[in-house]
């Protein structure tokens, strides 16, 4: 049995207007026959599974006490304070038909000899909510990287569908955007593919993400979607990303334009790129984490550049005034792939550090205002109790006030690396004293958030591989593990 979680409205027309009715009182000529004028918004749409509706206003030119009261043909569904908020009885389930719009009319009296009254007509309409775990498409890779595949997760029916996109190598990954899915081979496979939710086994196409004369690999390691026709290819081996138009029809069209990030290539980098590892949009902003490996695979100071989605320009962040490029310099170094996300108007980064420096301090969550590209640091590796050699890999962030973590020790004779999973306040940096879902025992590879904020975790187990659902509202496993044969290591969602 699901428990559900509030999540967002799903994309409604949302038209709030204010607007002033005032009823009409008893005849007279006298300054103080004024009625009162009640306003707010008159058509709302509010979340299911919550009562509040909105906040309205009554006031009185006479300066007479008003009290409010209720009409209109769904009334009884209501109930108002005489601080003017206007409240659901009982929350509706959009899904049991609670729907709207309701008709209610908030009526303002006042305490004057003719009880003059004032009116606003509102309609109230109910927003539906993601409320449910996402059906996801994984990818999974054998224990000794002799092969991979994709499988599919439907929570609601609780099956796993094995057997999408079987390769003899295992550098693959799968990304999603709306109900495209697209599938990327890195590392000297160099190749992207597309399908669509409703054919899952039928490409729609495969493209190369290598350039005419390219003598290495570029091994693209992201693809970040502005919408359904204009999309990001981030490529680890080249400071090209490309531009890409996810509904050509021929390889011709594909491409259709570069960002350029030479600037951020390091000096002791002679392979020609500032290693770009992970992406996102916000507010029609593009950020890309920069690795910038020297040749010795050391890290240099990492970087996030921000390019207009429009223009495909780059903006000048003046984060540093003393270097030359408009990026924003990071405090820790070497962000990984999945480095990067997003939520509400703000960035948030992940760095490893180096895997061969021990120091905690330079594997951070850092944040980045969009607005203003302000940096500060939310906390560091250093800050898990009694932490001695776990580094942070990535985070998801559910609000302001929440967010989880993965962090990961690796140990040798035999080789092995043990994952644990922490909450954590975005805001504050405060790192819950406990590890969420039991985890801390096997290795995780990955972690995602869900549109309905269900935390998906990545398990790496020989004995027992699969995917973790953890109902965030709670911090516990949501549902038994999904087994998926072959070790997870990327998750993507279909909506």
């Amino acid at each position: 049995m699901l428990t559900t979680f509030k999540k967002q409205i799903l994309p409604l027309s949302l038209a709030i207007s204010t607007a002033v009715l005032a009823g009409c009182g008893g005849g007279g000529g006298s300054d103080k026959d004024n009625a009162p004028l009640v306003t707010g918004a008159t058509s709302p749409v509010v979340e299911e599974n919550t009562t509040l509706v909105s906040t309205y206003n009554a006031t009185d030119a006479d300066g007479d006490a008003i009290t409010l009261s209720l009409t209109g043909a769904s009334s009884s569904l209501f109930t108002i304070t005489q601080a003017g908020e206007l409240s659901f009885l009982t929350a509706p389930d959009f899904e049991n038909g609670d729907t709207g719009p309701f008709a209610v009319t908030i009526v303002a009296t006042d305490d004057s000899k003719k009880r003059l009254t004032g009116e606003l007509a509102v309609e109230v309409s109910v927003g539906d909510v993601k409320d449910t775990p996402s059906f996801a498409v994984v990818q999974t890779v054998a224990p000794d990287y002799s092969g991979s595949e994709v499988v599919t997760i439907d929570p609601a029916t609780e099956i796993v569908t094995k057997g999408y996109y079987i390769k003899d190598g295992s550098d693959y990954t799968v990304r999603s955007y709306n109900k495209d899915v697209f599938h990327i081979g890195r590392f000297f496979i160099d190749t992207i593919s597309k399908y669509n939710a409703d054919a899952l086994d039928t490409a729609i196409w495969t493209n190369t993400t290598q350039d005419s004369g390219d003598s290495t690999s570029r091994n693209p390691y992201d693809i970040v979607s502005v919408n359904e026709t204009k999309a990001y290819i981030l490529r680890y081996g080249s400071s090209k990303v490309w531009i890409v138009n996810p509904q050509a029809t021929t390889a011709e069209d594909f491409k259709i334009g570069e960002l350029n990030l030479d600037a951020y290539i390091a000096d002791n980098n002679s392979n020609g790129t500032p290693n770009p590892s992970a992406g996102t949009i916000v507010d029609g902003k593009l950020f890309i984490t920069l690795q910038r490996l020297s040749d010795a695979y050391s890290p240099n100071t990492a970087y996030v550049a921000v390019f207009d989605t429009e223009t495909d320009l780059e903006i000048e962040t003046n984060a540093n005034a003393d270097d030359a490029v408009m990026g924003i310099p990071l405090a820790g170094l070497n962000p990984l792939n999945g480095s990067i996300v997003n939520k509400d108007g703000v960035v948030y980064v992940t760095t490893r550090n180096s895997y061969t420096d021990t120091d905690l301090t330079l594997s951070r969550i850092e944040a980045i205002t969009a607005s203003d590209y302000s940096l500060r640091t939310v906390l560091t590796a250093d800050d898990i109790v009694d932490n001695t050699a776990a580094f942070i890999g990535s985070s998801v962030i559910v609000s302001a006030t929440q967010g989880y973590f993965v962090a990961g020790e690796t140990f040798y004779s035999p080789y092995r690396e043990l994952s644990t999973v922490y909450s954590f306040n975005p805001t504050t940096g405060v790192v819950a004293d406990e590890a969420i879902a039991e985890t801390g025992t096997e290795q995780i590879s990955h972690i995602n958030l869900d549109a309905a904020n269900y935390l998906w975790i990545s398990v790496s187990n020989p004995e027992n591989p699969g995917v973790d659902v953890v109902n965030t509202e709670t911090n516990e496993k949501e549902l038994p593990r999904f087994a998926t044969e072959l070790n997870p290591t990327a998750i993507a969602f279909i909506e």
